[in-house]
């Protein structure tokens, strides 16, 4: 008999479900994903009519566009999730494995990029050059990272579609399906062709399986915040460093 044993050792409460279950799981989650762009965007609407491209309308912007995946996940767990999204200062050895994630995530990103470079497929994005063409962006979002990036994500895809899609299939398949989600608002605005989605895809998905595994092995939601952030303002910070 195959065991249902999820990645993180603790037993699946839903080993079988049907299919219908599951293809409701997921639309909620794509929901989710749709109804987050569509509120953070709404919100970005009036800081890009008064400010257009500054400085401090670009920030404004990116923080309502972010703070789309925290409300959309908390108007679903305010009327209908009721499983508790667990968020704690992280042990010791849980930032031990914070920091093990990053480095292994960057290395995932550095190897993109030189595949890239070799291969001459184009993986930028609109968004990236018009938010990282100033030096002085790119150190705010750095910063950002932690503040809201990171939290807002990891929030919505983790803490919410993630433990949503728990219910209705095994671990590590609802962490596939979320990390697919994942890519999903992180391709918009891809400046290339197919094979350029496809390699851009690599990116963020393997980030989501990493982040949604750790999720899973400590059911506390600092952890894939801590993870994110670190990769994320690693990723700014090297742009500073070597654009500037």
């Amino acid at each position: 008999m195959a065991s249902t044993q999820p990645v993180d050792g603790r037993s699946d409460p839903h080993p079988r479900t049907n299919w219908r279950t599951r293809g409701r799981a997921v639309a909620i989650g794509l929901g989710l994903v749709i109804s987050a762009l569509v509120i953070g965007t709404v919100l970005s609407i009036v800081p890009i009519l008064v400010g257009g491209t500054s400085l401090a309308a670009l920030t404004v912007v990116f923080v309502l566009s972010e703070a789309g995946y925290a409300i959309a996940g908390w108007m679903y767990v305010h009327r209908w999730f009721t499983e508790k999204i667990s968020i704690e200062i992280p042990t010791p050895q849980q930032f031990g494995w914070v920091v093990v994630s990053t480095l292994v995530m960057l290395g995932i990103a550095s190897g993109i990029g030189a595949l890239s470079t070799r291969t001459g497929i184009q993986i930028g994005r609109a968004d990236q050059e018009l938010l990282t063409g100033d030096p002085t962006m790119v150190l705010v979002l750095a910063v950002l990272s932690f503040v809201i990036i990171a939290p807002a994500e990891e929030y919505l895809f983790r803490g919410v579609i993630q433990r949503r899609l728990t219910r209705s299939m095994r671990t590590p398949a609802a962490i596939g399906v979320a990390a697919l989600l994942f890519v999903i608002p992180h391709a918009i605005g891809y400046l290339g062709g197919i094979q350029g989605i496809v390699l851009l895809s690599v990116a963020p998905f393997s980030l989501a399986v990493i982040l949604g595994a750790l999720y899973e092995k400590y059911d506390n939601l600092s952890v894939p915040i801590l993870a994110h952030g670190l990769y994320n303002a690693t990723l700014f910070l090297t742009t500073y460093v070597t654009a500037f």
